[in-house]
């Protein structure tokens, strides 16, 4: 199986991530950290579900279901009656969920603007399921860059985003942080180099990301100073991962990077290649 964008719940003890196991959907599971037992989220079907996001108090998932059409919606699973409901309808250009709201109330999500062609981050209610993009609220747009894996920060005051351009001389991709609340931008990263995947430290006095500065990709980690609302110093190296037998793979959209107060899980990829001698190849 490859396994694709983990996430962990909150406490630690659960672990979703979307598995393929050779076919063309992508599987949501369910890990158990404590004794290891995995099972399937939902029976197999000819769904793809993938981009789950623990609810708070662990005992839902957020996530996207793709249907073989190509159409999708956000859903909502129980871990307790083990179904799923609809947030959403199903569209051509399903959002995607980042990250809840500290009162389980709210999803951070991003959805493409029809205008503009870009993607940018809004507030979903969940109580207005099944049709919740109808209340939902922008919390920021632009309309030069796409924006992609928005969180809150553990008190709730502010929101990291990744923010993409492709253009003509380079493509950029650096990290900022705005209030939650609205108001400019705070630039985190020069994006000099790709950034992505933006994650909070549990006490929001650290800012932890997936950046190809040095070659390969590697978590980073930059300080916040939460008072001012800016960054501090530079950005630091977490992990060392140079070699194709252990490396974050380059194919950087299903990498995820999720972490608790103990725990961090990356998605990890074992590259490898041989060369071989075909005899007898004459007519």
């Amino acid at each position: 199986m490859d396994a694709w964008l983990p996430s962990l719940s909150r406490d630690g003890k659960k672990l979703a991530f979307s598995g393929n196991r050779g076919g063309s959907n992508l599987e949501l599971r369910e890990t158990s950290l404590s004794d290891g037992r995995e099972v399937p989220v939902v029976a197999d079907d000819f769904y793809s579900r993938y981009f789950p996001q623990w609810s708070p108090d662990g005992t839902y998932l957020a996530y996207t279901r793709e249907e073989p059409s190509g159409n999708g919606q956000l859903m909502m699973w129980s871990s307790q009656s083990r179904t799923e409901e609809p947030l959403t309808i199903s569209s051509r250009t399903p959002p995607d969920a980042y990250d809840w709201s500290s009162d389980g109330k709210w999803l951070l999500i991003s959805r493409e603007n029809s205008a503009s062609g870009h993607s940018d981050v809004w507030l979903l209610p969940v109580a207005s399921r099944p049709n919740a993009e109808a209340a939902a609220q922008k919390v920021t747009s632009s309309q030069e860059y796409d924006l992609y894996q928005c969180h809150f920060s553990p008190d709730g005051r502010w929101i990291i985003f990744q923010a993409w351009r492709n253009r003509s001389s380079a493509v950029e991709s650096p990290l900022f942080v705005m209030a939650a609340t609205g108001g400019p931008w705070i630039r985190i990263t020069d994006g000099k180099h790709w950034d992505d995947k933006p994650r909070w430290s549990p006490d929001g006095k650290t800012i932890y990301f997936v950046s190809g500065r040095g070659g390969f990709f590697n978590v980073w980690g930059i300080r916040f100073d939460a008072v001012k609302g800016k960054p501090v110093g530079d950005p630091f190296q977490v992990t060392l991962f140079e070699s194709p037998s252990l490396m974050v793979p380059t194919n950087i959209p299903p990498v995820e990077l999720s972490l608790t107060q103990e725990k961090l899980v990356l998605t990890i990829a074992e590259v490898s290649g041989s060369i071989w001698i075909l005899d007898n190849v004459g007519p």
